[in-house]
């Protein structure tokens, strides 16, 4: 261990001072030469093989810390066996501070050494450094699952490194773990803000909403900084106010697109021109068997729902009400949507693609903003 180096070696190199003729060879050493021993058989410890090498990564500023530290406990311990010997204290006492000092100089360096060399091992991982970078998020949990969630490294499509922040434990459609967060929005933190083309609304809850007070729709932006992916995870809860309609719109006119106000809820997609899918969150009306248009296609298993989804949607969607019975033009702040809880005895919504959490695999990998 390299406690035991550091202490056997000191002990040995400074006892060897008693051979001189006992308190006289400790008045021969000044506290300039008892740093110049201590701080030889320190040099061996930090030339130790399980730090990094000169020039490695991380090794100047890691390295520069532990001799700071190291010097000023020397310092301290010098200073404490230089006033005995001065006021003459007797070669055993000495003998027992020299040892006392060095023993804790080595508890010092051994829980230097240890923290230093912790975070040493995780600069050079994958995605520790901007020089070095991993290809995603993904790649550093295959590589090292022991990887605590937090920000790494991953090189963009341009060849640049930037810091995002890795999930390593989220279970997402039978993945953990190696997510990297575009977005996340939680309006119950009063600190947290609306993200731009979106209004916060603060009654009767703390939310953000769309731009008008009337039908329509407002768009909100999240970068990927430029990483490639190729699958989607995440979840959105809203409430429900008033009427919505879920896919009446879509229903209604089925010219509608994926650039339309197709649904009552959230569409989230990525690129432009046009845009492509990812998921919807539906808002529908009531658990109710009428009117159908305006239901989830699993509100009722007992009737037909004319609800027709968008072919561009697929079944890639949650669809949810707040209102177990008939509707009424009001906020609904008991029963939050697309939260997998909630359902009536009629009603496989809380178990159709399972949410909360959803996970889309994209037909291939790309780069857009989300």
């Amino acid at each position: 261990m390299l406690v035991q180096i550091l202490v056997l070696a000191v002990v040995l190199q400074l006892g060897s001072a008693q051979e001189c003729g006992g308190f006289l060879g400790f008045m021969a050493l000044t506290p300039d030469q008892l740093k110049k021993e201590i701080r030889s058989e320190v040099a061996t410890l930090l030339s130790h093989d399980s730090l990094p090498e000169d020039g490695s990564e991380g090794e100047g500023d890691l390295r520069t810390v532990i001799e700071s530290v190291v010097d000023a406990a020397i310092e301290k311990a010098v200073v404490n066996i230089s006033d005995k010997i001065v006021d003459k204290v007797n070669s055993a006492l000495i003998s027992s501070e020299i040892s006392m000092a060095v023993a804790n100089l080595s508890d010092v360096v051994d829980r230097l050494v240890s923290s230093t060399l912790s975070q040493l091992h995780q600069l050079q991982l994958p995605g520790g450094t901007p020089s070095h970078p991993a290809t995603s998020c993904r790649e550093i949990k295959d590589l090292h699952p022991s990887s605590p969630s937090g920000h790494y490294w991953i090189r963009s499509s341009n060849g640049f490194s930037v810091q995002v922040y890795c999930d390593m434990t989220r279970s997402c459609g039978g993945i953990t773990g190696g997510w990297m967060e575009v977005a996340k929005i939680n309006m119950a933190n009063s600190t947290n803000t609306c993200p731009a083309g979106l209004r916060m609304l603060t009654s009767p809850k703390r939310l953000c909403g769309i731009n008008s007070d009337g039908p329509g729709c407002s768009s909100a932006v999240f970068s990927v900084q430029g990483i490639e992916y190729s699958r989607v995870c995440g979840k959105i809860t809203g409430y429900q106010q008033k009427t919505p309609d879920a896919f009446y719109s879509y229903y209604a006119n089925r010219r509608l697109t994926i650039d339309d106000r197709y649904v009552d809820g959230v569409s989230l997609t990525h690129g432009r021109n046009p845009r492509k899918h990812i998921w919807t969150f539906a808002a529908a009306l009531h658990e109710v068997s009428a009117p159908f248009y305006a239901n989830c296609p699993c509100t009722n298993v007992h009737h037909h729902i004319a609800a027709v989804v968008p072919p561009y949607v697929g079944r890639d969607y949650f669809c949810d009400t707040g209102s177990a019975h008939h509707y009424q033009f009001k906020f609904y702040p008991d029963d939050p949507l697309w939260d997998g809880r909630g359902c009536g005895p009629l009603n496989t919504c809380c178990t159709f693609n399972t949410p909360p959490w959803f996970m889309k695999q994209l037909p291939s990998s790309t780069t857009d903003d989300i």
